[in-house]
This record gives structure tokens, C-alpha cells and sequence, in this order.
């Protein structure tokens, strides 16, 4: 099982699999054995991962490994360089400079996490929506800056993928950073259009990792889940005022197909369009 993006790159293995020798020269990686025990080799020394034990490769070191009947491994590859890689969060960051290469974690919480982040990023894939994709490059890179004690205590957004988030059609007012208002105003005003978190943060004079924190403190959501809410307000409206049929909707409100746009209304409101216009 394996998706990547331009920042990222998930992976995750089970059941008898080797591989050769090799380095990844730009990116860092995190190994985290979730069942079983992971035979690792790290620049000529060889680890026994157990589950919870977890292994860093900074960029350019020489690595392979190996795993048995009834073991699993994830694999957690992301830039180090770059405004979407590791040192977004900490200037200057360096895989293993001030980092313990091993990591303890939770097997369980990083499996429900791949899952989540994979179910997002095949959906936000789907959708053509790079706001969708970048939110979930952000909550990994922010979990690895968590594991490595670059940051702690951070909100992730993971659990406003699922939710309708708290996104209403009217633009809030009053107690809210004007810069941060600007990018609300841009999403009511482009909400049709692919918008990206890079976008929203010029706007709002923020880092993609600041306004995240900041979008999600203030609104309560992600900018996703908001942006989401904001199509379906207008789904709604023009299903109940219009004689569009579903499809035109779907396609002036930026989804890819029909069928994406049927299943993010289903998800987001507990019916079928359809039967929304019947009501």
C-alpha cells in the first residue's frame, strides 16, 4: 500500500519483503514496525525493530531491511528542505543532528493515523482538491515533527476530515486576525476553484504550518472541512432554488465527477442529492 505526493510519501509492507541497499538523497525516513519485528540495516549496523520501536534515515544514509511471516511495517518519507518538508516547521532542521535516530511511538495510533491519511489523500486525489492533499502533508510532516521532539502539543486537523466541520455560508465577523479574515474572504469568493493551502497562507501572512494552527484555533475546522461546507451550503441552495441537474452542480461547484460529489454530499449530510431536492 503506497501513495505519495509531492512532499510526502506513505508506504506500508507486510509479510516477507526485502529490499537492496539504497539512500534517498533529498527526503527523510521514518521506519515504524506496527506487528512483528523488522530487521534493519542502517550504514553497515543492523537493528532489531520490535513494534514501538521506531528507526530514523536521514537523507543520503544507506539503508535496507527485511521482515518475516506475520510482521507489518509503515514507512513515513518526507522532504527535509523546502516550505512543505521538515524544516518548514524548524529552520535549520537535520534528520538525526539533534534527534535520537530511535523513536518510540504507538503502533496503534500511527495505524489509525496511515488510515485516515491515506482514506484522505486517495479522496482528496480523486477530487482534484489540493487543499484536501496539502492538509494531509501538513498533519504527517507535524506528526514526524512530534516523534522527533521538534514540536510538541500541537493540534492535528486529522480529526476534521471525517466531520462537517463548523463552516457556515456567511462570512464570520468581528474576533477574528484581519489577515486571517482576508483568506476566509478569498475561500467565500473562490470556493469553486482548486484552492491551496500555500494560497490561503500568503493571503493571511502565515507559514502553511502557522495557518493551519491558526485556521483550525479560530474556526474550529480545517480549511478543508470549511471549504467542503461552503460547496455543500451552495449544493444545497441551488438543489432546492434551481433546476440545474445534479451533475452541472457538481461540475460548477469544482468536483472531478459526479460520483465524488454524490458521496461527499451522502458524508456530509446524510442523503443523496436527489433525495436533498425531494425534501
Amino acid at each position: 500500500m503506497k501513495a505519495e505526493t509531492e512532499w510526502i510519501e506513505l508506504w506500508q509492507g507486510s509479510e516477507d519483503f526485502k529490499n537492496v541497499p539504497h539512500a534517498h538523497e533529498d527526503w527523510m525516513q521514518v521506519t515504524l514496525p506496527i506487528q512483528g519485528t523488522c530487521h534493519f540495516t542502517q550504514e553497515a549496523r543492523s537493528y532489531a525493530l520490535e513494534q514501538g520501536s521506531g528507526l530514523i534515515q536521514p537523507p543520503g544514509t544507506n539503508h535496507h531491511f527485511q521482515i518475516g511471516a506475520r510482521t507489518s511495517v509503515i514507512i513515513l518519507k518526507v522532504r527535509e528542505r523546502g516550505i512543505g518538508g521538515m524544516n518548514a516547521i524548524q529552520p535549520r532542521f537535520e534528520a538525526g543532528a539533534r534527534q535520537d535516530i530511535r523513536q518510540s511511538f504507538v503502533a496503534d495510533d500511527i495505524v489509525s493515523r496511515f488510515r485516515q491519511w491515506m482514506l484522505a489523500l486517495i479522496q482528496g486525489q480523486a477530487l482534484a482538491d489540493p487543499l484536501a492533499v496539502q492538509e494531509v502533508e501538513i498533519d504527517v510532516v507535524r506528526y514526524l515533527g512530534r516523534l522527533t521532539g521538534v514540536t510538541s502539543g500541537v493540534p492535528s486537523p486529522e480529526s476534521g476530515w471525517g466531520a462537517a466541520g463548523t463552516a457556515g455560508t456567511a462570512l464570520p465577523i468581528g474576533g477574528i486576525d484581519p489577515h486571517l479574515r482576508r483568506a476566509l474572504a478569498y475561500m467565500h469568493d473562490c470556493y469553486e476553484n482548486a484552492i491551496s493551502i500555500d494560497d490561503l497562507a500568503g493571503i493571511a501572512l502565515q507559514s502553511r504550518f502557522h495557518f493551519i494552527r491558526t485556521f483550525r484555533e479560530t474556526m474550529g475546522t480545517t480549511p478543508y472541512q470549511y471549504l467542503l461546507k461552503l460547496r455543500m451550503d451552495e449544493a444545497m441552495n441551488r438543489l432546492r432554488r434551481s433546476d440545474a441537474t445534479v451533475g452541472q452542480i457538481s461540475a460548477d461547484l469544482g468536483f472531478s465527477s459526479t460520483s465524488q460529489f454524490h458521496r461527499a454530499f451522502l458524508k456530509m449530510t446524510g442523503v443523496t442529492p436527489q433525495a436533498f431536492r425531494l425534501q
